[in-house]
């Protein structure tokens, strides 16, 4: 599932020795504004079992992002708990967030000497008549 929003901010971080393995874990929680006439807010959870997760996410802290994550429940004593798991993250990007880009790649461009080689598309080109395109599809 994903969401787009505002990540307000980073609510808490809870740090720990795995007793299993010894392994040392970090799990970070942050907040995520969903825009609109009544913004609703999600707190979710981010693992930092991949180095550097918790990174991005602080990086993106007051910016328009869009969240992909899983929803599940689990049971104690008879009560049940929604958990909210972010797996990834990417920065929403508007018209004047791409200008910007292509402001910034453009001057970062000039900046680069001349002999600097281009990248090449490989893709097949085809006939004219479809063939030999490639669409994507495995037919």
């Amino acid at each position: 599932m994903e969401i787009t929003g505002i990540l307000v901010k980073q609510v808490a971080i809870r740090e720990g020795v795995s007793q299993r393995n010894g392994n040392p874990w970090k799990i970070g929680e942050y907040l995520l504004e969903v825009p609109g006439q009544y913004p609703r807010h999600i707190v979710f959870r981010v693992s930092d079992g991949q180095v550097g997760r918790m990174a991005r996410f602080d990086s993106l802290v007051t910016k328009m992002v869009t969240v992909s994550f899983d929803i599940d429940a689990h049971e104690h004593e008879g009560r049940w708990f929604n958990e909210v798991t972010a797996w990834g993250i990417m920065e929403y990007i508007t018209a004047d967030t791409r200008q910007a880009n292509i402001a910034a790649a453009q001057g970062a461009n000039a900046q680069q000497p001349a002999n600097t080689p281009q990248p090449q598309n490989d893709a097949p080109q085809g006939d004219g008549n479809g063939e030999g395109k490639d669409d994507g599809l495995p037919f």
